[in-house]
């Protein structure tokens, strides 16, 4: 890629350091929301009388698959963002597909890319969050224009 592809850059291995522990609470706040309705959807079973241990878990995976939001978030440190996706290592680029929504939060200097089902899955700090905003709907925006075609 050339320097003329990349919309933003990044450094912000800072930023993700400084607000770990709010990742690590979200994080086990997921995880907790998901134990309780493993538990929630046992204990419905149990109460109707349908208390397999297979239909309990092939319901779950349903759920954390398709619906429940995914405890752990890719949040590069380094990254770029080019005109069809981001770049986090140079290597291997994370396609924004034309569904996808970005939401800036300016208070913890952060951008949340927004899967339409499943909420958060990436999370890019950055030192101006309006700007990486601007530069990841720019390049959401493109991919419609381009599907519409």
């Amino acid at each position: 890629m050339t320097d003329s592809d990349v919309l933003y850059e990044s450094d912000a291995r800072g930023l993700k350091y400084a607000d770990r522990k709010m990742r690590i609470l979200r994080a086990l706040s997921i995880f907790l929301l998901d134990v309780a309705i493993l538990y929630g959807v046992f204990v419905v079973l149990l109460i109707f009388g349908l208390g397999n241990i297979l239909i309990l878990m092939i319901i779950f995976l349903a759920l954390s698959i398709l619906v429940l939001p995914a405890p752990i978030l890719m949040t590069p440190g380094r990254y770029r963002i080019l005109s069809t996706g981001v770049d986090s290592d140079g290597k291997r680029l994370i396609p924004l597909r034309p569904n996808y929504k970005a939401r800036a939060n300016n208070k913890r200097m952060f951008v949340s890319v927004l899967h339409p089902r499943r909420g958060e899955f990436m999370r890019l700090y950055a030192s101006e969050p309006a700007q990486l905003q601007q530069a990841i709907l720019k390049v959401i925006e493109g991919r419609r224009q381009r599907k519409k075609r």
